[in-house]
């Protein structure tokens, strides 16, 4: 092995681990490595920007553009209820739930489909007396399946159709990968709504009454003022009057330590509790039992839940820090986390993906800090009026998949084509269009192409490649796409979908040059694998939303799964061997 190579293997180990990891923000990790690339020798100075003209980042801009505007116009909320009436009992809320998201997420980002029925979800399970836990993992579940079903279903069949490129001079085309995608998809759906809501029986989040949003557990501080009811009372006795935990009791701010038993709360002092969000809204509202929020909002009665998004511009910040927020008089009172160990202030949480935010503010500055710091209000917004820019967008964006997906145009120039459309029409602003992007995932995809180009030039894909022929012992095409699909579904658990792409893709043509087959199948192996990643909670990132939103437990993905793994991977083997064979 040349230096180059054992550089590129290091090189490309660390990402992933990092990656796997999820404690840095994706773009940082994606910069870093180029960085070190460049600095290793592996990637010429020549590339290091290469990433940012490849046509796979572009078209990806430009769907982020144009999905961005039908989901502010609200177009897609009233679609979807008007198919209400049909989500009457939990099996049909479950069929249409999968069905309407994994549509959609053939023709966008997996996140950005998802992030388009998280509330339209969660509207149908409160119509129908549906559990939340029910629904929403096999929601996650669906967008993943139906990003196989064409060329931008997920950003990772981009990268793949660009080394098909290379490889044979044909990029995928726009609805290839249906041969695969649509069959499995059907299966995978018909799994979840027979078999998903049956193991998520008393899994996940249950409630569906009414309220500041379905009942889930928050982080929160609670003062203790003159005739409270928790005065004179141990740290144990108010966990019981709160029906919560309480996690720290400061006085004069600062921690006591100690048996829980021997505290006694006295007036003034600071608890860090754990609650439901039902629970804390009715503590700041008795105001007769002197128990309030630290620091609440006077004049406002807008409680909001809000997830964070992977693009959010407040990751990584704390409660305190995030002057969107407190410039419009928002208060966040409350977090629901899973990832950190909670210590010290509500104030000195960092903010992370999957989070879910208690707000309390007035409702229109709500709605707009939302809205600039990219985090999801969990309650549909069909009180906005669907304007004839959100059905020309629509028309727009329907109009560039059909000449996309005629194979003549490349779709970066159909979808470049809908964007200046409706920027000469007025009906989109350009200048806030690039401002709302999903730069992240941007950024970490162009850093990420020349690195997997690394891969190839030095050689290394090849190396790997003949070892992988050697150590399989077989060249039938169906035993390497059998192995290639595995491969993926093994990497793609721990890191993200893009990145499994751009490491494997430059591998499965160095295998097929290496026993003889054709590229093709290979390559749709990798893209079909790095999809069906439904067995953690934080190989993607539509895995880790739903698992806060949902509260369900590390174990539930695999509970659900694995089988569902089993019984999309093996059709799919054998789909790739009749379609691309």
């Amino acid at each position: 092995m040349t230096y180059a190579q054992s550089a590129t293997v290091v090189l490309v180990v660390a990402l992933l681990a990092a990656f796997a990891l999820d404690r840095f923000r994706i773009e940082v990790v994606a910069v870093a490595g180029l960085a070190a690339g460049v600095v290793l020798g592996v990637v010429p100075f020549a590339d290091v920007f290469s990433g940012f003209a490849n046509p796979a980042v572009i078209t990806v801009a430009e769907i982020l553009i144009l999905v961005g505007l039908i989901s502010r116009t609200s177009l897609m909320d009233r679609l979807a209820l008007r198919l209400a009436p049909f989500a009457r009992s939990e099996l049909s809320t479950v069929a249409l739930v999968c069905s309407l998201g994994a549509l959609t997420s053939a023709f966008m980002n997996n996140i950005g489909a998802l992030a388009l029925w998280i509330p339209v979800a969660l509207s149908l399970c409160r119509s129908s007396g549906t559990a939340p836990g029910s629904v929403l993992m096999p929601l996650s579940f669906a967008t993943l399946l139906g990003g196989t079903c064409s060329l931008i279903g997920t950003p990772a069949n981009l990268v793949v159709s660009g080394f098909q490129a290379e490889a044979i001079g044909r990029p995928i085309g726009f609805f290839d990968l249906a041969w695969v995608g649509a069959p499995i998809t059907v299966l995978g759906i018909i799994w979840l709504v027979s078999a998903a809501p049956w193991l998520l029986a008393a899994r996940g989040l249950r409630e569906t009454d009414s309220g500041p949003g379905p009942s889930r557990t928050f982080f929160t501080e609670l003062r203790v003022l003159d005739g409270s009811p928790l005065l004179d009372l141990s740290v144990a006795d108010a966990e019981k009057h709160l029906r919560g935990t309480v996690y720290s009791h400061l006085r004069d701010g600062r921690h006591l330590f100690g048996s829980r038993n021997h505290h006694v709360i006295r007036a003034g002092d600071v608890l860090l509790v754990e609650a439901e969000a039902r629970a804390i809204s009715e503590a700041s509202t008795l105001r007769k039992a002197d128990l309030s929020i630290v620091d609440a909002p006077e004049g406002t009665d807008a409680w909001v839940e809000a997830i964070v998004l992977p693009q959010s511009t407040i990751i990584g910040s704390t409660a305190r820090t995030i002057e969107v927020f407190s410039s419009r008089g928002i208060q966040i009172v409350a977090m629901a986390t899973r990832l950190q160990r909670i210590e010290g202030r509500l104030a000195d949480l960092q903010v992370r993906v999957g989070d879910i935010l208690l707000l309390h503010g007035e409702p229109d500055a709500i709605r707009q800090g939302l809205e600039e710091v990219d985090c999801l209000q969990l309650t549909p917004g069909t009180n906005l009026p669907v304007s004839s820019q959100g059905w020309r967008a629509l028309i727009a964006f329907v109009a560039a998949i059909g000449v996309a997906a005629t194979n003549q145009v490349p779709p970066e120039l159909a979808f470049g084509a809908a964007v200046l459309f409706l920027a000469v029409r007025r009906d989109l602003d350009l200048r806030t269009a690039f401002a709302e992007l999903n730069w992240p995932i941007l950024v970490m995809l162009a850093a990420m192409i020349p690195i997997g180009s690394a891969v190839a030039s030095t050689g290394l894909a090849d190396l790997i490649a003949q070892r992988a022929v050697a150590s399989v012992g077989s060249s039938d095409p169906m035993v390497l796409v059998a192995t290639v699909l595995v491969t993926a579904l093994v990497i793609t658990p721990f890191v993200n979908n893009v990145s499994a792409a751009v490491a494997l893709a430059p591998i499965a043509v160095a295998v097929a040059k290496t026993s003889g087959v054709p590229p093709e199948p290979l390559l749709i192996a990798v893209a079909v694998g790095v999809s069906l990643d439904f067995l953690t909670p934080f190989g993607h990132h539509n895995n880790t939303l739903v698992m806060s939103l949902g509260n369900y437990r590390f174990g539930d993905f695999a509970r659900v799964g694995l089988l569902l793994t089993v019984c999309t991977a093996v059709p799919a083997v054998i789909l790739i061997q009749l379609a691309f064979g």
